[in-house]
């Protein structure tokens, strides 16, 4: 016999009749009608060919073909009952697993040293692998799990509609430009345009908020370099007079790091949006759950703790 010709209904028939011995005990544990399950008994002899299960003064006595049946059908069905009712678990503590990241820049900077630092308390096996997010979402190796999450900014994504997405944080830009360079504090709309830039471009593209804000107004940046590397960028704005427009918390780091400057762009200048991005076929997976959790929480602790309270 063919399992595709076989109503598996039927196997959850038999196992009951085995272990009640009666045709009305078996109904009644199956919450079904004693003619329902006369029939099953009825269609399960007709498809093994055999009684199965004699009628005697003493109650339903099993054939031996009836008695091998049952011993691998239990076993599959307690099987198959372990695999549905048990939930897939992950265990930090004790998890060896390879997370691999897309990511640009921004998030190896701001995001993943900190994340490092928490897996060394939480996750001590969990290893972290990082991918530089180009200028193509990786679709097909987030369905294979290949790649478990993207990390990046709007501006740099275009996200099908069927992909799971969360914005973690909307960051203001600031400026950078090299220290004694004469510089108001707070940039004014003149001087953003009339400096030279160097444009941090991880994905090699040629447009950012910034300049779709400036369009919008009439105007545009003069951009002299274009740069993929945020370290780059700083060491050619320290030995120039050129500014540098990134997101906020970068500017901090290099400016601690640099000899330079940190300046307050307009207030009505768009920000960033960083988004996390993963395949719905894997998003649901525990590991990717906790995952999720733990670096939007270093993202936007202050969020992540008002949502506790």
């Amino acid at each position: 016999m063919k399992l595709h010709q076989l109503d598996l209904n039927l196997l959850l028939a038999l196992d009951a009749l085995m272990t009640q011995g009666s045709v009305t005990r078996a109904a009644e544990s199956l919450y079904i009608s004693q003619p329902a399950m006369s029939h099953a008994l009825g269609r399960l002899r007709s498809a093994f060919g055999d009684p199965l299960l004699v009628r005697t003064p003493q109650g339903m006595v099993p054939t031996p073909r009836a008695q091998h049946l049952h011993s691998g059908v239990r076993q599959a069905l307690r099987l198959l009952e372990q695999q549905l009712s048990d939930e897939e678990q992950f265990d930090p503590a004790s998890s060896q697993r390879r997370f691999v990241l897309c990511t640009t820049d921004y998030v190896e900077c701001v995001l993943v040293p900190p994340l490092i630092a928490r897996l060394k308390d939480l996750a001590p096996g969990v290893s972290i692998e990082i991918r530089i997010l180009r200028d193509r979402l990786p679709e097909a190796e987030l369905a294979s799990g290949e790649i478990d999450l993207v990390l990046g900014f709007d501006e740099y994504m275009q996200v099908p509609g069927y992909l799971g997405k969360e914005t973690w944080l909307t960051e203001p830009l600031a400026g950078l430009v090299r220290q004694g360079l004469a510089v108001d504090e707070v940039i004014g709309r003149e001087q953003l345009i009339g400096m030279s830039h160097v444009f941090h471009s991880p994905l090699g593209t040629s447009e950012a908020s910034l300049d779709r804000w400036l369009e919008g107004q009439g105007l545009s940046r003069r951009i002299s370099v274009n740069s993929q590397s945020y370290m780059s960028a700083a060491a050619i704005v320290c030995q120039t007079d050129h500014l540098l427009v990134l997101p906020s918390k970068v500017a901090d780091l290099l400016a601690s790091h640099w000899p330079l400057r940190r300046l307050t762009l307009p207030e009505d200048v768009p920000g960033y949006h960083l988004n996390c991005v993963w395949h719905p076929a894997q998003g649901q997976h525990p590991a990717l759950c906790w995952l999720r959790a733990l670096m939007k929480g270093l993202v936007a602790p202050e969020r992540e703790e008002g949502a506790r309270a």
